[in-house]
């Protein structure tokens, strides 16, 4: 039926096209094939014969430019090059404009356009219900560009002009058995522009941003659902901070705790964890002085013999390696964990929080290809299946999924059903630990044709109090950080600074580099090991989250490891204000925590350029007062200077304290192991923890003018800090229009302070 009925529009199509050559359509005025709209702040020019759009400011000016060709296209029969499109029919309704497309097949489909306060939402469906489209909106080239989440975090660069791919979304990586593309998004930004856009669809998405043009799509899909953007970075993140929730994908409030330095098991064990050796290594960590706050085992808990097909798997809900198994050959403790309540316990002593690993599949029974053991899995498995709980086929069956771990077939819980992720989200809860890893890995992704397939789970885990480490997710982070794909010894080192700042221009401030160290490391250390220890560890330090593995005084170097303890000390320093820069992010939408220079600085040409394999000037603001500039990538071993550029203003360097004028590149600065890759400057402010004590800092060096206000760890209670309006040679500061009370200088780090409290307002007057 439906090749009879585009059939049946391909012939009308033909027998139009004489009319087409004798001008009915060709013929038109200028004035008759263009549809004009506004909204208070924009106008929308779209042009009836080739559906090519663009838009113009209030007072004219050409915000989005034209498809020289033409703007929407579509097919039903071509999912490779769709047909350009003419508009057939609409109407007006104030800002809106919605009517019927006729492409060059003959198809049809319905679209809508409508202008709001500094946006354009573009719909496009098929007017023929179940008849799935491939369909593109398309502009006129822009650059440079940024975002677009892990896809955009392997190019080699953060200038991603010039990306093409139409099959993208959450898909096994080509040459690799699990996808290294977990964050999907689709937003991208253009600072230069002052523009931003993103697609939103589950399956396949069309991305091109070249030369030939700007290009958002969808294939085979039910509709195209696109926005663009309009305004300065911070309104470009905060319409799609707005427009993010309203579709569907919302944040979640990060909580304090997880900003704190952390330790993941396997970073120092791999697969391979037990009771005593995660212990072991928690309490050397904290007898040499490392602040540790929170713990991962993300494997080996479960029960029954390491490597066997039989094992549990996390899903194997509370039932805890703690008995002794018959005929065990692992080479590990029988049992791995045999005092359950003394481990919790033993972290919660410490005050240190305990999170397992959490994955979302299920292994199927025998019959369908997996290992279930009724032992050591349960009977989660067939009160899922029973339930309904699974992913199921056409027919009404379970579907079976490859992933990279457990071993065999496994089920994948249906997250779109509210009763199965609550199901599975009270399973959980019998392991009765703090929070999760999330940690799905399916090799066959493509399958399933949904990127936001752990949203909702993580975000359940949220609405529970439970600490939430997001690893897949589409557009938003549903949980307290966003942690990137396993970074280790011998992978490509440029890739992570590019994939964190990726993330960070896809709105994602919360961004985790992945264990200090990495993975997979063995004694004795090499001395190429230990060069890229070090190196890793200083650039995870500046980044908002921070995690140790492997000991590192396996490195068997003091001064190595006294390098290590500074990075660790100085990121302990920083939580408090990094937490409440991520807060602003989430309240805000802006990547305030890891702001790439381009979107604090979107005037300045010489930022655009900068983070990329062959430059290396990897840089970025914490905050509006920290200007990061970590030494790192291929180069790791042996680079010992950089060329620095510091944006306009005045900077100081962490280290040295050497003021330093902006605007300018710094050639060949010097970056040796054990210095602090930091410059304070910007705002000028500075919340920094001295033992249990708040201190805000005051560094008299810009002079902005402009307030500062602290979030406090609880994530809620606020304080507001008002700048001198003069240089003086000392400083003083007043309390909710108290009295004056002079300022403590801090000579190491060359700065004022005073001991800021909750809910206080405070003037700092110059002397």
């Amino acid at each position: 039926m439906k090749n009879v009925t585009l059939q049946i529009r391909q012939c009308m199509y033909l027998l139009l096209l004489p009319l087409a050559a004798c001008g009915v359509f060709s013929g038109r005025t200028a004035e008759e094939d263009i549809i004009f709209i506004q909204s208070e702040t924009l106008s929308l020019r779209l042009t009836k014969s080739n559906s090519a759009f663009s838009v113009f400011d209030r007072y004219g000016k050409e915000l989005l430019p034209a498809h020289a060709g033409s703007g929407i296209l579509f097919s039903a029969w071509d999912s490779v090059k769709p047909s350009s499109a003419f508009v057939d029919s609409y109407t007006e309704d104030g800002n809106q404009l919605h009517g019927k497309l006729l492409n060059n097949e003959g198809e049809t489909a319905d679209f809508r356009m409508t202008l709001g306060e500094g946006q354009l939402h573009v719909e496009v469906w098929s007017s023929e219900p179940s008849l799935p489209l491939t369909m593109e909106v398309r502009t006129a080239s822009m650059s440079p560009v940024y975002g677009l989440g892990d896809h955009g975090g392997y190019e080699g660069k953060t200038d991603l002009f010039g990306y093409r791919n139409d099959h993208f979304m959450n898909d096994k990586t080509s040459g690799h058995n699990w996808n290294h593309y977990r964050f999907i998004s689709t937003f991208a930004v253009f600072p230069s522009e002052h523009i931003a856009q993103v697609i939103f669809a589950n399956g396949e998405k069309r991305i091109a941003i070249d030369s030939a043009e700007n290009k958002m799509g969808v294939g085979d899909a039910e509709k195209l659902n696109a926005y663009y953007f309009f305004g300065n970075p911070r309104q470009l993140y905060h319409a799609y901070n707005e427009v993010r929730e309203k579709e569907g994908y919302p944040a979640k409030k990060p909580k304090f705790d997880f900003f704190e330095v952390g330790y993941e098991a396997f970073g120092s064990l791999g697969w391979n964890t037990y009771q005593s050796s995660v212990q072991q290594d928690i309490d050397t960590y904290l007898e040499k002085g490392y602040p540790l706050k929170w713990a991962v085992v993300g494997s080996g808990f479960w029960k029954g013999e390491r490597r066997k097909p039989t094992e549990g798997t996390t899903a194997s809900f509370g039932i805890w390696d703690s008995v002794p198994g018959r005929g065990r050959d692992d080479g590990l403790p029988n049992p791995r964990y045999p005092d359950v309540q003394g481990m919790k316990d033993f972290f919660r002593q410490r005050a240190i929080k305990l999170l397992l690993g959490s994955r979302i599949n299920f292994k199927a029974l025998p019959g369908d290809g997996g290992n279930y053991d009724a032992a050591n899995d349960g009977d989660f498995v067939k009160e899922g299946l029973e339930r309904g709980y699974f992913v199921e086929d056409a027919m009404g069956a379970p579907e079976v999924f490859d992933v990279n771990f457990p071993s065999g077939k496994t089920y994948l819980l249906n997250t779109q059903k509210p009763d199965a992720v609550n199901w599975f989200v009270s399973g959980f809860e019998k392991w009765k630990v703090d929070g999760i890893k999330e940690d799905l890995m399916l090799q066959d992704g493509v399958l399933l044709n949904n990127d936001a397939k752990l949203n909702p789970v993580n975000e359940a885990f949220m609405d529970r109090g439970k600490l939430v480490m997001v690893r897949n997710s589409a557009y938003s982070v549903p949980g307290d950080i966003l942690r990137m794909e396993d970074t280790k010894y011998g992978f490509d080192q440029d890739r992570t600074p590019i994939n964190a700042l990726s993330y960070a221009y896809s709105g994602a401030g919360n961004v985790y580099p992945d264990i200090v160290a990495g993975k997979y490391l063995t004694n004795p250390l090499t001395e190429d090991q230990k060069r890229y220890f070090v190196r890793n560890a200083m650039l995870a330090a500046v980044m908002p989250v921070m995690s140790l593995g492997y000991g590192p005084w396996h490195m068997q170097n003091p001064a190595y490891e006294k390098v290590v303890e500074k990075a660790v000390a100085m990121h302990h320093q920083l939580v408090p204000y990094i937490y409440s820069e991520v807060v602003r992010g989430f309240e805000t939408g802006f990547p305030h925590a890891m702001s790439p220079l381009p979107l604090t600085f979107p005037k300045d040409k010489n930022t655009y350029i900068l983070a990329d394999s062959t430059r290396r000037q990897y840089s970025w603001m914490i905050g509006e007062s920290l200007l990061a500039a970590p030494v790192f990538g291929n180069d790791y071993a042996s680079v010992q200077s950089r060329n620095l550029y510091l944006p306009e203003g005045k900077w100081m360097d962490w280290e040295s304290g050497e003021v330093l004028d902006g605007g300018k590149t710094y050639p060949d600065y010097k970056f040796p192991d054990e210095k602090i890759p930091l410059f304070i400057g910007g705002n000028d402010f500075l919340v920094l923890r001295k033992d249990s004590r708040l201190l805000l800092y005051y560094f008299p060096l810009n002079f902005s003018g402009k307030d500062y206000e602290f979030i406090f760890p609880d994530g809620e209670s606020k304080s507001v800090v008002k700048p001198p309006v003069f240089k003086g040679d000392s400083y003083r500061v007043s309390e909710d229009s108290s009295d004056k009370k002079k300022m403590v200088w801090d000579a190491e780090m060359r700065g004022y302070f005073f001991e800021i409290m909750p809910g206080k307002s405070y003037q700092i007057h110059a002397k």
